[in-house]
């Protein structure tokens, strides 16, 4: 903090002297999504879950890069706050940082949350951090929507009115995740009247969980969307807003809220 507390007062003090102004850039005509965010804990003793959002992520990582990139994301964490805090803190640096990004944003962004998982389990071994987390993460670059997923948060996409989900959530009610833990020697159990790996955790894919490895992966599935500039907004939200609302009533709220205060 005091790093960059030093560098921004030398930063302005150059222009204090008004002929310097001449020599800041110009402002960029490309402009960042507007975005709204909002977080409510449920009767947990803390809060678990954590989202991001970064406007201008080749600014904030030093990408030598001219395009705008903005990224979002949300860490639904299990077990303790831990990973999800981690997630948020790191995931979108491994994705500027990785070999893969700007050319490949779907492998940067599989390359990310791998390099997350293998550093927090690291951490893990030598620190009292603990859990795992689920994870939803946005990159729009180049008039692109890439989603990465690990867990059972969702994304939607809404479009005059008409809703496209982007997220098919890692649940062991799919037939294929299932298949691909007891193949690898996982066992599956019902909990609480729900099926659980070892019958404790409920998704088949995460950040972290470390006793649950190699069965709950961190391999995340991506996909791409071309974006036409017709597109109302998107919503990304961790499963405790999807047990309450499904995901045409949270459009609807959503278009209710833009009418009622379009300024934001």
């Amino acid at each position: 903090m005091q790093a960059v507390t030093s560098k921004v007062n030398e930063l302005f003090t150059r222009y204090l002297d008004n002929s310097r102004l001449a020599m800041l850039p110009p402002p960029s005509s490309k402009l960042p999504p507007l975005a709204r965010s909002a977080a409510l804990k449920n009767g947990k003793r803390k809060m678990e879950d954590r989202h991001v959002e970064i406007y201008d992520l080749h600014t904030i990582c030093n990408v030598q890069n001219d395009s705008l990139a903005s990224y979002f994301a949300v860490f639904d964490g299990h077990g303790g706050e831990d990973a999800a805090v981690y997630c948020a803190t790191h995931l979108h640096q491994y994705l500027a940082e990785s070999i893969y990004y700007p050319t490949d944003p779907e492998r940067a962004l599989c390359d990310a949350f791998h390099t997350t998982d293998t550093r927090f389990i690291e951490k893990e071994r030598t620190q009292k951090v603990i859990g795992g987390t689920t994870a939803v993460c946005v990159l729009l670059l180049d008039k692109k929507l890439y989603i990465a997923w690990v867990g059972d948060s969702l994304a939607m996409l809404v479009k005059r009115g008409k809703v496209e989900e982007l997220v098919c959530p890692h649940r062991l009610t799919r037939y294929d995740e299932s298949e691909r833990i007891q193949q690898m020697g996982g066992m599956l159990a019902f909990n609480q009247g729900t099926v659980r790996v070892n019958g404790v955790l409920a998704v088949s894919r995460a950040i972290g969980d470390v006793q649950y490895k190699p069965y709950v992966t961190s391999t995340p599935d991506t996909r791409c969307i071309s974006l036409d500039g017709t597109e109302d907004f998107l919503i990304i939200a961790t499963d405790g807003v999807w047990d309450f609302v499904n995901t045409y009533d949270a459009a609807m709220i959503i278009y209710v809220a833009i009418r009622e205060y379009p300024g934001g």
